[in-house]
C-alpha cells in the first residue's frame, strides 16, 4: 500500500494550505460572526476550480479523485470550517448525478456546478426521520408529465441559497428504503417555502432550513433515481455515493483538529508559566503527544477510506470508522487546546472558541457517532438484532 502523495497532489494540497491562510484565515470570526455566507470566498473557489475537483473532465471538472478533493477541504478546514463545507457540499450531490441522472441532467446541471454558477443541496432529514433515513414521508405522486411533491424536510443545509434541492421522497406507498428515490426541485416553484432555523450553535454562515412542500409540481424530467415498490435502488444508489463521501465529515473535522493543534503547538513555545514555557512540561507535552498520535490514526483511516472510494472499492464500514474516529477525536483535540490558552481561549478575540462550537456539529451531520455504530455492528454481526 502506498502512503506517498503524488507530487500533483503535493502541489494541490500546498496551494490550498496558501489559499487558506492568505485569503480565509482572517475573516473566518467575521463570517462567524455576522451569521454570513462566505461569498468572496466562494468566488475565489470557483476561480480555482475547487467547485468542480471531483467532476468529470467532460462537464468541465478536473477529473480528481476524492483524495486529491479532500486535500483541499483539509487544508481549509484548518482556518475555516464553513469554507471548507462549501467545498465538501459542492462535490457530494454533483458526484450523485454524475453517477446516477440521466444523460440530460448531467450535461446541463453539472459544468453549472463546476462553474460555481449553480448550488444543489441536499433534502434528506425530516422531523421524525433524522438517523433513520428510510422512514421519509414526503411523497413524489406522478401526475402525467410531472409529479407533485409533498412533505417537510429539515436541517437542510444552504437550502436558502441552493438554486436546485435534490429531494429523497417517496415514489410509491411501501415500507422503508423500497418505493424511495430523488428528485430535483429548482427554488421558487409554487408550494415551496424555505425557512430558515435560528440559534445554530457553530458554522453559523451555513444556514440550516427546513423545506415545506405543499403540492410542488416538478416536471418528470428532474428524476435522478426512481423510488419504484419491488426494490431500494433508487434509495440505496445515492446513498452509496454518500457513505463514500460522509468520510469528508471526518476530513474536515480532521482539518479543524490539525489547526488548533498548530494554534497551541506554536502558543506553547513562547508562553511561560512558573518560570517555563508551556512547551517545556513535561504534562503538558504527553497531552500534545496524544492529540498528535489521534489525529494521525484519524488521517490514515480517513484517506484509506477515500482511496477506496476511487479505487472503485468503496468500504461503507471503513467509511463509518473513519467518520466516527475522526469526529470524536476532533471534539477531544479542539477542547484540550483551548485548555492550552487558558482563561484566553475561552473568548472569541482566539480561533478555538469558534473551533469547538463548529467542530461539534460533525458528529450528528452526515449520520451521528451511534448510527455509525450501529453500522459497525451490523458488519461484525451481519444484520442480526437490526432491522432489515
Amino acid at each position: 500500500m502506498n502512503f506517498e502523495l503524488s507530487d500533483e497532489q503535493v502541489k494541490l494540497r500546498d496551494a490550498a494550505r496558501r489559499l487558506a491562510q492568505d485569503q480565509f484565515k482572517d475573516k473566518a470570526a467575521q463570517w462567524d460572526r455576522n451569521e454570513q455566507f462566505p461569498e468572496e470566498n466562494k468566488h475565489r473557489l470557483a476561480e480555482l476550480g475547487y467547485l468542480g475537483l471531483s467532476i468529470d473532465p467532460q462537464y468541465g471538472g478536473s477529473g480528481a479523485g476524492l483524495v486529491s478533493t479532500y486535500l483541499v477541504v483539509e487544508e481549509i478546514a484548518k482556518v475555516d470550517l464553513l469554507t471548507a463545507m462549501i467545498v465538501h457540499d459542492q462535490n457530494v450531490s454533483p458526484r450523485i448525478i454524475a453517477n446516477h441522472a440521466p444523460a440530460h441532467l448531467r450535461q446541463r446541471l453539472l459544468p453549472e456546478v463546476a462553474k460555481g454558477k449553480l448550488e444543489i443541496s441536499i433534502a434528506w432529514t425530516e422531523p421524525q426521520a433524522g438517523s433513520d433515513g428510510s422512514a421519509i414521508r414526503t411523497t413524489a405522486t406522478r401526475d402525467g408529465d410531472h409529479y407533485v411533491i409533498d412533505g417537510q424536510k429539515v436541517f437542510t443545509t444552504f437550502g436558502d441559497r441552493a438554486d436546485l434541492h435534490l429531494v429523497y421522497a417517496r415514489f410509491a406507498p411501501s415500507k422503508g428504503a423500497r418505493g424511495v428515490g430523488t428528485i430535483l426541485v429548482e427554488r421558487g416553484r409554487p408550494g415551496l417555502k424555505v425557512h430558515k432555523l435560528e440559534g445554530k450553535m457553530g458554522v453559523r454562515g451555513a444556514c440550516e432550513n427546513e423545506l415545506f412542500f405543499d403540492q410542488v409540481r416538478v416536471p418528470a424530467d428532474n428524476v435522478v433515481t426512481l423510488g419504484e415498490p419491488e426494490h431500494s435502488r433508487g434509495f440505496v444508489a445515492p446513498l452509496n455515493i454518500y457513505n463514500g463521501t460522509r468520510v469528508g465529515m471526518g476530513v474536515m473535522a480532521l482539518g479543524v483538529a490539525q489547526g488548533a493543534f498548530e494554534l497551541a503547538r506554536d502558543y506553547m513555545m513562547v508562553r511561560e508559566q512558573f518560570g517555563q514555557k508551556l512547551c517545556e512540561m513535561q504534562g503538558l507535552r504527553w497531552m500534545m503527544a496524544d492529540m498528535l498520535i489521534e489525529i494521525e490514526a484519524a488521517r490514515c483511516l480517513c484517506y484509506k477510506a477515500l482511496a477506496l472510494v476511487d479505487a472503485g472499492r468503496p468500504d461503507p464500514c471503513l467509511s463509518s470508522i473513519a467518520k466516527v474516529q475522526a469526529t470524536e477525536m476532533a471534539q477531544k483535540v479542539t477542547m484540550q487546546c483551548q485548555q492550552m490558552f487558558g482563561g484566553y481561549g475561552y473568548f472569541g478575540l482566539l480561533p478555538l472558541e469558534r473551533m469547538v462550537r463548529d467542530v461539534r456539529m460533525l458528529t450528528i451531520t452526515g449520520g451521528t457517532t451511534q448510527t455509525q455504530k450501529n453500522l459497525i455492528a451490523s458488519h461484525i454481526f451481519g444484520h442480526q438484532g437490526t432491522r432489515a
